[in-house]
């Protein structure tokens, strides 16, 4: 069996990487505040179809992590193509928006998190520009709304 290092990307022939792990590593051990804001290198000016994933595991609420962002930026803004949240998870998608700098964010909610970590994953179209795609900033907050 192969263990690959992270962050492992995996892309077609001039395609740019198609699938990037581990572009960014989330842990806390703080109780509050209970949004998580990620700011990605996505313009919204260009046309893009993407789906940023987390994967890990909330202590606090001993649940296992599993959730999605589906998002295409359309050259003015950003849509969401929907926010995929399993039953029994400890992270919820909670909402996507364009940054005041026009970039792509995500925002994810937890009501109990002491003790929580995950990692999240990039899955793009064919062609992407950029690649890789990254994590600019990250910010934990009350904010339910845009933070960046």
């Amino acid at each position: 069996m192969a263990i690959l290092a992270a962050p492992t990307r995996i892309g077609g022939a001039g395609s740019g990487y198609v699938i990037s792990h581990n572009i960014y590593s989330f842990n806390t051990t703080n109780g509050s505040p209970s949004y998580l804001h990620f700011k990605t290198n996505v313009p919204t000016t260009l046309e893009k179809i993407f789906m940023i994933e987390a994967e890990g595991y909330n202590y606090g609420g001993s649940l296992p992590i599993l959730c999605a962002w589906g998002i295409y930026t359309n050259g003015v803004g950003v849509v969401s193509l929907g926010l995929h949240t399993p039953a029994g998870t400890g992270l919820n998608a909670d909402g996507i928006y364009k940054s005041s700098d026009n970039y792509a964010c995500i925002r994810a909610y937890y009501g109990t998190h002491y003790y929580t970590g995950f990692v999240l994953h990039a899955y793009a179209s064919a062609q992407f520009t950029p690649s890789p795609i990254t994590i600019l900033a990250a910010a934990q907050s009350d904010n339910s709304g845009a933070y960046y």
